[in-house]
């Protein structure tokens, strides 16, 4: 993007040395690129050199000369042609002062960027239907996804680009593949509580139920989904907005922005993807919510940042839509980090302050309630039927599935029979496999063609007399 990669990055590069040819961190054997646009791979290369790239589809031998270009003195970048989705390919880049790297196995598929804080960084690990997804993933279900866990860059100094990062040292994993790594072997997703976490394990429960559900929803299992994830837990949303986004903004959290919109956002948007999903705010209860309407607050801030994303990643035309599809996720009870009285003002905002998704300044945006999907067991870590055996103690409660709200019955037996350990306690509610359905329904109805509802019921207004409220509710989006 020559709008993106031509500006700052030239500036920050000149503090750059002489860098060997790498490829960008979520550049690597087994990804998923975008299908249908125009897509890209990109890194860093000696100073003054030039790169040429060529895609090899492996099935037929054929190969594509890429277009490249130098963005700066020290990083290139490489336009993919639009591709159809599925094949196998090899990426070949070349430097003019020697030596080449190879990007194996890529294929083209609909990518997602999932990013937020702890509940959407939260692992398969630590919910209930985890193990179950395993098990299924291992006998062959949902073979088409592959997964990137993006690492936490806050090593980076501040000179190096910020369009292009290098320190990572994960990889892309296809699902297949990656279920079989047991705990214990990888070192790529961190020390969660003394547990070294396999790849699979290690994924968001969030993001990776999103996409097998909406394989569920489609009957399509053949089309690649690709998931990136760039999350990091105890994080406020200023963080993840440019410093002029969060300049449009009064009140906010933070003095501020930009901390990790260096490093976990702007690596990224070169690269083309379908969509967004967003699952934050449990740190930021504690700040002022305001109002998008006045320009304060979190509102303010809610809609600044899905504005901006999208604007940065449709720089070049025929890449990422200007509108392309953005999922939210709102807070479940419990998430307030102590600041339960400001939970409400909190859901309010994360939709703009007008209740309801999509909205007027929010368009083509969708929500998946969590308000009533907390942990079922607080802060007990029982989930048999006989909580006396349980490995965690007796202080459980003996709740029967009509004590769970309707919706989620059916999740009951999977709780009964799957004790997994919390994470950090109940903020981090260990049911997703619900938040992951309720994104895929509504962008399933609001995208490809479904026909049900994109949002629960949403209040449109009262009437109040002397005897009764009466509540009334948008009838257009039931």
């Amino acid at each position: 993007m020559k709008g993106v990669l031509c500006g700052l990055t030239t500036l920050l590069s000149a503090h750059v040395g002489s860098a060997e040819l790498l490829f960008s961190d979520g550049f690597t054997n087994d990804m998923v690129l975008q299908q249908g646009t125009k897509s890209a791979v990109y890194g860093l290369k000696d100073v003054g050199s030039d790169v040429t790239a060529v895609m090899t589809d492996t099935t037929t031998g054929s190969k594509t000369q890429l277009a490249t270009r130098s963005v700066s003195d020290s990083e290139w970048k490489a336009v993919i042609p639009p591709t159809k989705a599925g094949g196998d390919y090899t990426i070949t880049v070349t430097g003019s002062t020697g030596g080449s790297i190879e990007i194996e196995r890529a294929t083209f598929g609909n990518v997602y960027f999932c990013s937020g804080q702890s509940n959407m960084q939260l692992p398969l690990h630590f919910t209930f239907e985890g193990a179950n997804l395993r098990d299924e993933v291992g006998n062959g279900s949902y073979s088409n996804i592959r997964f990137y866990n993006h690492p936490n860059m806050k090593g980076q100094t501040p000179y190096e680009p910020w369009w292009t990062s290098t320190h990572g040292n994960t990889s892309w994993y296809n699902n297949s593949y990656a279920s079989t790594i047991p705990d214990g072997v990888s070192d790529e997703v961190g020390d969660y509580g003394h547990v070294n976490l396999s790849p699979f394990n290690g994924f968001s429960a969030t993001c990776m139920h999103f996409a097998t559900s909406l394989i569920d929803k489609t009957g399509d299992h053949t089309t690649p989904i690709g998931l990136i994830l760039s999350a990091v837990g105890g994080t406020k949303i200023e963080a993840w907005i440019s410093n002029s986004t969060f300049n449009s903004c009064k009140n906010q959290s933070t003095p501020t922005g930009g901390g990790l919109y260096r490093e976990m956002v702007a690596p990224f948007v070169n690269t083309s993807i379908t969509g967004f999903l967003w699952y934050q705010g449990e740190n930021s209860c504690g700040g002022f919510m305001g109002n998008s309407a006045d320009g304060t607050g979190y509102g303010c801030a809610q809609v600044g940042l899905v504005k901006s994303w999208r604007s940065i990643w449709s720089v070049e035309e025929g890449t990422t839509s200007p509108d392309a599809p953005f999922g939210i996720v709102s807070l479940a009870a419990g998430g307030s980090e102590g600041h339960g009285n400001n939970m409400a003002r909190m859901r309010w905002a994360q939709t703009g302050n007008y209740g309801v998704l999509p909205n007027k300044a929010m368009p083509r945006t969708f929500m998946a309630h969590g308000y009533d999907i907390g942990d079922p067991w607080a802060n007990r870590n029982c989930g048999k039927q006989n909580c006396t055996q349980a490995p965690f103690g007796p202080n459980c409660l003996n709740y029967s599935a009509a004590d769970f709200p309707r919706d989620l019955q059916f999740m009951e037996p999977v709780v009964r029979a799957h004790d997994c350990p919390f994470f950090m306690g109940p903020i981090h509610p260990r049911l997703k496999y619900p938040v992951g359905r309720r994104l895929a329904e509504a962008y399933f109805n609001m995208f490809l063609g479904g026909t049900n509802s994109v949002t629960g019921p949403t209040i449109a207004g009262c009437d109040v007399t002397p005897d009764y409220v009466t509540i009334n509710y948008n009838k257009e989006l039931m």
